[in-house]
């Protein structure tokens, strides 16, 4: 994968995949990005709060750091997948305010923006494994 201009002011596209460019406007964020996902496939969708925060998911793995730990889980072995509610909320404000989406038995841990971003990751989550046996 190659950084390169797409030709939006002030954006750098990731890489073309189906005529589609990945938008960045922070250079070193997407060095970051392209070092993190080296070996997991394209990113598709990119969840990014700071360099010790953030998930990214591929067409096989979702890739995560929280606290600067490093998480991977291959998309067909998620198991069950859940919106963390450490602090006990109502689910009308769960919906506004939840950030962290458990999945597998380890109840493995990975970040989004809270809202409808969330949700939309848990939607797509949702629909593995695809994998036949």
């Amino acid at each position: 994968m190659k950084i390169g201009y797409c030709g939006v002011p002030g954006k750098i596209a990731l890489t073309p995949v189906c005529g589609m460019f990945f938008l960045i406007s922070n250079e070193a964020t997407a060095r970051k990005v392209l070092d993190a996902t080296e070996g997991y496939g394209h990113p598709l969708l990119i969840f990014w709060l700071n360099d010790d925060v953030w998930t990214v998911l591929t067409a096989r793995f979702l890739l995560g750091k929280i606290d600067g730990v490093f998480a991977s889980v291959e998309l067909d072995d998620l198991g069950e997948v859940s919106t963390a509610n450490d602090g006990n909320l109502c689910p009308q404000e769960l919906k506004k305010q939840a950030e962290y989406i458990e999945v597998g038995l380890g109840k493995t841990r990975f970040w989004t923006d809270p809202g409808i971003n969330h949700f939309s990751l848990r939607n797509i989550l949702g629909m593995f494994p695809i994998r036949m046996p």
